[in-house]
């Protein structure tokens, strides 16, 4: 016989079934801890929510003070609106605003919070106080509330604005108070959030204090550039370019780095939307396709992006924390992104770095300060966003005509670069045999002289390099990286011309794809089929696979159909997918690198001179690329000036 505990509260098994499958409403305080979760990740949440009230509030100037890395306490005082104390109360029950007033404003979302949960969420898992005083009113208002319950509500004196403090985070939920990590790296969190907020709001004043150290003071400026010299690290300023491009879909206004200024990782891409920080992968990729070829694989560009679109077009409710932004066409936004990057690109001229040590400094970019700084610029109190690692081989030059000539911050007080951009004027260049489009906006870039075959050849050095002089200097080229990027573009335009074998498949496999995806495959039978690809539509979410390439038999066939739809996609069809669509697809990309470098000629080869000028012909039969497939650099120059430096002529 079975026997239960004895005592008070003893239930036996199966009434606690019987209650357990109860429905009930949650207390209050029990449905605040759960917004809490979603809205409230880690202290730099709060800072967030409360900062982006502020702006909503038309504040001017917000002071934000972090103790503990937030989890002591986290203040923010604006001098926005305010509120009266009849709107206080409201402000902190939830699904209280001020930012909606009927469904259709959820179709035009032009403020940063709109939920009405932060504020309740909050104060119900922390010490909680806020005070404000309206514009237009003599007397402010006081709420004090711990873990969720009003503790005292009385009239107070204060400016006009609202502060609102929140202390001991996360101290009545001690299992999320565990997860914290340390207050540095807390901070940093909280740090790079509110770089993001001042990059996109030039006119507004900020300070921001952590514990006792010396306050950070962005003041408010005219432009975003302006801004940017601000808040970037110094070398990431003085890298960037300004980009504007506008379709009817999006309006792009960017800063992106030149080739030179690289990182390890995407931490130094600022992402906007309509205002709105995000980190939208959507955006991220297609600033980052658009330096293929221009910056070794594996490395990220510095990039400030402001994109603008029809807020009826974009949904920026889909993520809890609002980082994340949907489109109703993406692929627009996409081709806008990368086409006003290429093009920039395309306009320019790219050669490897080589300066004379200690070189002089030329062509600043957005970086402002000197060593005399002006009693407004801000404290470096924040740290940087990510440490920058500048690779040792792999290092790009932006070659320009005259110094600074389309650099951002151009006519502002100039500071030199750490690693001091190259002056290029490049000749005009004579047409190309070949000379592909390119499939992800604008043009490819413009090749560094009029004709590598034209050049004189000096030499061989280490079996290695090929020497040639120009009328700038003395060009350097990588006889590897040049020679496999010749027959990489070679193999690429033979696939298409020549079509490709394919390698039917014993059994059809059937593969699910969005219908989005299944459309761009169908929708394109003989690029599809030149690829070597043998596909049918199978339903309104799947297509049937027959055959695929021979040469990649051996990869996994739904990752194959998911990049050729992927691309498809990106291509948009036209003439532009005939000679690209290799680009768009990592595994054939992928191979192609790999023959191309396994048959180029090798670093320590000796060549007779008629191979060294087929090779420098040969670069003037492709579309320019400063990179192998692999990311090295094919050629350098060292300018007269470089020389002449190093000679003590100058």
């Amino acid at each position: 016989m079975t026997s239960y505990p004895s005592g008070q509260g003893a239930t036996p098994p199966d009434a606690l079934s019987e209650e357990k499958g109860r429905i009930r409403l949650l207390s209050d305080a029990l449905v605040d801890q759960i917004a809490a979760g979603e809205v409230v990740e880690r202290p730099a949440s709060v800072v967030k929510e409360l900062v982006e009230n502020a702006i909503d509030a038309d504040a001017r100037t917000i002071r934000v003070e972090v103790r503990d890395g937030g989890a002591a306490l986290i203040s923010v005082t604006d001098d926005g609106l305010g509120m009266t104390p009849e709107e206080l109360p409201m402000a902190l029950q939830r699904h209280a605003t001020s930012k909606l007033r009927s469904a259709a404003d959820l179709m035009r979302i032009g403020s940063f919070g709109f939920r009405g949960e932060a504020l309740p969420a909050i104060a119900s898992v922390s010490r909680f106080r806020i005070v404000s005083r309206a514009r237009g009113r003599g007397d402010g208002y006081e709420i004090l509330i711990e873990g969720g319950e009003i503790k005292s509500e009385r009239a107070a004196g204060g400016p006009v604005g609202t502060r609102i403090e929140v202390a001991d985070l996360f101290a009545s939920v001690p299992a999320r108070r565990k997860f914290l990590k340390r207050a540095g790296t807390e901070w940093g969190h909280i740090a790079d959030w509110l770089a993001r907020l001042a990059l996109v709001h030039s006119d507004l004043h900020l300070e921001i204090q952590r514990d006792d150290r010396k306050a950070t003071v962005w003041p408010a400026c005219r432009t975003l550039r302006e801004r940017i010299g601000m808040v970037l690290p110094e070398e990431d300023a003085a890298a960037l370019v300004e980009v504007e491009h506008e379709t009817p879909e999006a309006k792009v206004h960017a800063f992106v780095s030149t080739p030179e200024r690289t990182r390890p990782n995407g931490n130094a891409l600022y992402l906007f939307v309509n205002g709105r920080p995000v980190r939208d992968k959507l955006l991220r990729h297609a600033l980052v396709q658009a330096y293929r070829d221009l910056i070794p694989r594996g490395r990220f560009p510095v990039g400030v992006l402001y994109v603008e679109v029809d807020p009826e077009t974009v949904d920026v409710n889909v993520h809890p924390a609002k980082w994340e932004v949907r489109f109703t066409d993406p692929q627009a936004v996409h081709r806008a992104i990368r086409h006003a990057v290429r093009q920039a690109m395309g306009t320019r001229s790219w050669l490897g770095d080589m300066r004379a040590p200690g070189g002089p400094p030329v062509a600043a970019g957005l970086g402002t300060r000197s060593s005399g700084e002006n009693a407004f610029a801000p404290q470096r109190t924040l740290p940087p966003m990510s440490s920058p690692t500048r690779p040792q081989t792999d290092d790009w030059v932006f070659a320009q005509g005259r110094p600074g000539g389309d650099r951002v911050g151009e006519g502002a007080e100039q500071v030199a670069p750490s690693r001091p951009l190259l002056d290029f004027d490049p000749p005009q260049r004579s047409p190309e045999p070949y000379r592909a489009p390119d499939a992800r906006g604008g043009a490819t870039p413009e090749a560094p002289v009029s004709s590598f075959g034209a050049l004189a050849i000096l030499g061989q050095l280490r079996a290695s390099y090929i020497l040639a002089e120009t009328a700038d200097g003395l060009m350097v080229i990588d006889q590897h990286a040049a020679h496999e990027r010749i027959l990489y573009e070679n193999l690429r335009k033979s696939w298409l011309d020549n079509g490709v074998a394919r390698q039917g498949l014993l059994t059809p496999l059937t593969i699910e794809l969005a219908p989005g995806a299944v459309a761009a495959i169908t929708e394109a039978p003989e690029l599809v089929g030149r690829l070597g690809f043998e596909i049918d539509a199978f339903g309104e979410d799947a297509v049937l696979v027959r055959a695929i390439p021979a040469e990649i038999g051996g990869q996994d066939v739904g990752e194959l159909v998911t990049e050729l739809a992927s691309a498809l996609e990106d291509v948009d069809g036209g003439d532009e997918a005939d000679e690209n669509i290799i680009r768009w697809l990592p595994s054939l990309d992928r191979l192609f690198a790999t023959m191309a470098c396994h048959s180029a000629r090798r670093f320590g080869d000796r060549l007779p001179r008629e191979e060294q000028e087929a090779i420098l012909a040969g670069l003037d039969t492709i579309p320019w690329a400063p990179t192998c497939p692999h990311g090295r650099p094919v050629a350098i120059l060292l300018t007269h000036a470089d020389l002449e430096l190093r000679f003590k002529r100058r």
